[in-house]
């Protein structure tokens, strides 16, 4: 038995795998990243989900006061959005919507992509939805649109691109969520 060798069998990858493997998923990403960061892409997504953070504070803020407001408005290249009430501002982001569309309306739960909405939002036409006591949306819409402001009777929906993957809506509760309004 002196003579005898034991088979040991060495698993894993060697090191030139390993190189190629991360040099390849490099070359994927830096590809992929390349399209999902694009301006037009990037910049609707950005504002969809600020939207929709910078409106679920709206409601919480709401939550014992009645003078609560979400302001949203697009001046050149930047689209401002606050939270307000009778004191003053209470939050506020700004970020580029360069390369973006925008539109808003109330009581109306139709597709972004079937029915684009009702009245687009930039210079002076500012979207303000009002919320009372209980966070539960009260009035609002586009500054612009007759009627203003309308009473909130089933939902408010915000548009960007008119594309239902970018679309906002908040239910007459007051709560946001990204996606089309359900009737």
């Amino acid at each position: 038995m002196k003579g005898r060798r034991m088979n040991v069998r060495h698993s894993g990858f060697t090191f030139v795998e390993m190189v190629v493997v991360i040099a390849l998923v490099g070359i994927i990403a830096a590809v992929t990243m390349s399209r999902v960061l694009r301006d037009d892409t990037y910049n609707a997504f950005l504002a969809r989900d600020q939207i929709t953070s910078l409106a679920r504070s709206a409601q919480q803020r709401a939550i014992g006061r009645s003078d609560v407001y979400l302001e949203i408005e697009s001046v050149g290249n930047n689209l401002n959005m606050s939270v307000s009430d009778s004191t003053g501002e209470l939050q506020q982001a700004t970020l580029s919507n360069r390369s973006i569309t925008l539109s808003a309306d109330v009581n109306e739960t139709d597709s972004c992509g079937t029915t684009p909405g009702g009245t687009t939002v930039s210079g002076a036409a500012v979207f303000r939805l009002y919320y009372d006591e209980l966070g539960n949306l009260l009035e609002g819409g586009v500054s612009t649109a007759g009627g203003y402001p309308i009473t909130i009777t089933d939902a408010a929906r915000f548009c960007i691109d008119n594309d239902p993957a970018f679309s906002i809506c908040w239910s007459d509760a007051g709560f946001p969520f990204v996606g089309d309004c359900r009737d």
